[in-house]
């Protein structure tokens, strides 16, 4: 990332951290009229603090050592939390308050100050609505407190049938599992018993066939040092196949020559022989049953804006015939969006993982939602378009804000049935 980049983005989270304080600064002295200096020297301590810690770790987290990186990451989860905990705030006084207190002080104005003495352009807030509005802002930091030290072990299990109507007989009733996005970097080791049961609930869907969808690490191969003997267990009957995500080539780190960073790529892509998966490098391989096939094609990772591009899907069904059921491993789904289905012959089914459904939303019956949906039309879950299927996991591992609300952790099992 260039300078002119992280000037942009630093000054683009400056706005949107600090815009909300127009609104919490005089809420805190309507609060606090009694103690009014010392609140707000306390929270602008507080406050601006957080924000120089976040955006020089954001600006180092590329020469971090892996420990130093995890802290850092905890440490960025307590700033996002803040972040939209001061957000919720503002809209709450702006809702209960602004919208009615800011129309009613210009117009009445000129009464004040003839009959008043009151030179003042907007009244004051109230004491109560400010305590109100910061009060209610304390539940969603609670909240996002959740999410890092509970929610983002909360695995969840996802179950689909999909019916195909070119699916080969042997494989009604097949059973797939779908992993994503372990981001095994983002884990510590307090987190060893929870991945420990991560994996025995794999093992408990008995399918015939698990797929991992990319990003095993943040972005070093030595993060999967002493995991090994727990991601080893993840076996089935058709075996384990994995393609890379775009974390997996080592783009997000400052190494000191270009050696290192082709070293480390070298070393992520070994992992996977070592854990007993099938890594797939834009290639394909065929499952076999009863004496039927299905294909399944892995591209290495493709992805809108400046995601890396080394996906390619009409190298990787070399040898695959047209009229042949295939399912594509590709990590990011924008790939779908723009070259999949667009092709002349897309897979009937694709698996993608990448968005973690930005790690934070509402899925229930009546609402679905999450910020990532204004990124990624195809975000969470099973979409269609023609004949042609997508099922984007929630992925497992945390990137950014280390927690998850509302978005668990995801463990996919989805069954092949012909029509």
């Amino acid at each position: 990332m260039d300078v002119q980049a992280i000037i942009t983005r630093l000054t683009v989270t400056a706005v949107a951290y600090f815009v909300s304080d127009l609104s919490i600064h005089w809420a805190i002295k309507a609060a606090f009229k009694s103690n009014t200096k010392l609140s707000l020297k306390r929270y602008w301590i507080v406050n601006i603090s957080i924000f120089l810690i976040a955006m020089a770790g954001f600006i180092l987290v590329q020469y971090m050592h892996p420990l130093a990186a995890r802290i850092n990451n905890l440490f960025f989860g307590v700033f996002v939390s803040l972040l939209f905990s001061k957000m919720i705030v503002a809209v709450l006084l702006f809702f209960f308050e602004d919208i009615f207190r800011i129309p009613y002080s210009i117009f009445t104005i000129r009464k004040r100050r003839k009959e008043y003495l009151d030179n003042r352009i907007l009244l004051s807030r109230r004491k109560f609505i400010s305590r109100i509005a910061l009060i209610a802002g304390a539940i969603p930091f609670s909240g996002f407190a959740y999410g890092i030290f509970k929610g983002r072990y909360n695995f969840t299990v996802h179950k689909e049938e999909i019916f195909f109507d070119d699916l080969p007989a042997a494989f009604d009733g097949f059973k797939i599992t779908q992993i994503s996005d372990l981001h095994i970097g983002s884990w510590d080791k307090a987190a060893a018993h929870e991945l420990k049961y991560l994996v025995e609930l794999m093992q408990g869907l008995k399918s015939d066939v698990v797929f991992f969808t990319g990003d095993i690490v943040n972005s070093r191969a030595e993060e999967m040092d002493g995991w090994y003997d727990i991601f080893k267990n993840i076996q089935s009957p058709h075996g384990v196949f994995s393609v890379l995500g775009n974390h997996d080539y080592g783009d997000y780190i400052k190494w000191k020559m270009e050696a290192e960073r082709t070293e480390n790529l070298v070393n992520v892509k070994n992992i996977h022989p070592r854990l007993g998966y099938r890594l797939l490098l834009n290639e394909n391989v065929a499952l076999e049953k009863d004496g039927e096939q299905i294909h399944v094609i892995g591209v290495e990772n493709w992805g809108k804006g400046d995601f890396p591009k080394i996906g390619d899907l009409e190298i990787a069904s070399t040898g695959v015939a047209p009229d042949a059921f295939r399912i594509l491993l590709s990590h990011d789904p924008s790939h779908w969006d723009a070259k999949v289905i667009e092709s002349s012959n897309p897979p009937q089914l694709t698996l993608s993982g990448h968005t973690h459904g930005f790690q934070m939303g509402i899925e229930i019956p009546a609402i679905r939602f999450s910020p990532s949906q204004f990124i990624y039309p195809q975000w969470a879950g099973l979409y269609q378009h023609a004949k042609s299927y997508i099922y984007v996991n929630r992925g497992l591992g945390t990137v950014g804000y280390p927690g998850r609300i509302g978005i668990w952790p995801e463990v996919t099992q989805i069954t092949l049935r012909k029509k």
